[in-house]
């Protein structure tokens, strides 16, 4: 996520001049919505596989996201006229670490399926699983929000089992009232994450 959308958000807080008003944390959402929640973080953009958090929390959605295998066209998978998940558990995964709702979301889906996953490697670099993938070692599995795969690997996606809703949400503590920097910032995030999201549908 901050691969995707940190570059897209820091160009309006520098225009505002604001960037030496923000200090920015990266971390999994679970302990963001933690250090929100005991006033470590004014704010966090955190995925969440549940839209019902805390109710001393406002939550903002921003945008769900899907999740996809990555393989190298010439994996046998990438070949199949109709690929499944079920089908594609036959072969090894290359997959982010538990940082990320990847994983969860990963061993969700197995687990739906009663088949005990293949993964032979966990990373917090999607650039290292593109690369996993490219060789033809594995399998990825990726969301729509990753940085977009080379042209050289293919996408193909879930349609064979529930895949649980994941969103992006802005969070912040309920009776925190936005004014002044922090509604500019909240205001920053909401509008790059619509900017973005259009622009991607052209």
């Amino acid at each position: 996520m901050g691969e995707h959308y940190l570059p897209a958000i820091t160009k309006p807080i520098i225009e505002h001049d604001l960037l030496s008003s923000v200090h920015t944390v990266e971390m999994g959402a679970n302990q963001l919505v933690k250090q929100v929640l005991g006033g470590q973080l004014d704010l966090a953009i955190s995925g969440n596989l549940d839209q019902t958090l805390d109710e001393r929390l406002a939550v903002t959605p921003l945008r769900s996201f899907q999740f996809k295998i990555l393989a190298n066209p010439d994996h046998p998978l990438a070949k199949m006229a109709h690929p499944t998940f079920k089908e594609a558990l036959k072969s090894p995964f290359v997959i982010l670490n538990a940082t990320y709702l990847n994983k969860l979301v990963f061993h969700q889906l197995a687990e739906q399926l009663s088949i005990e996953p293949q993964v032979l490697f966990e990373s917090d670099n999607s650039t290292l699983i593109s690369g996993l993938v490219r060789e033809n070692l594995a399998l990825g599995f990726i969301s729509d929000i990753a940085t977009p795969p080379a042209d050289d690997l293919v996408e193909i996606p879930i349609e064979d089992v529930q895949v649980p809703s994941v969103h992006i949400n802005l969070i912040r503590r309920a009776h925190q009232f936005p004014i002044g920097l922090f509604k500019q910032i909240m205001d920053i995030v909401e509008q790059t994450f619509k900017t973005e999201d259009a622009a991607a549908k052209e």
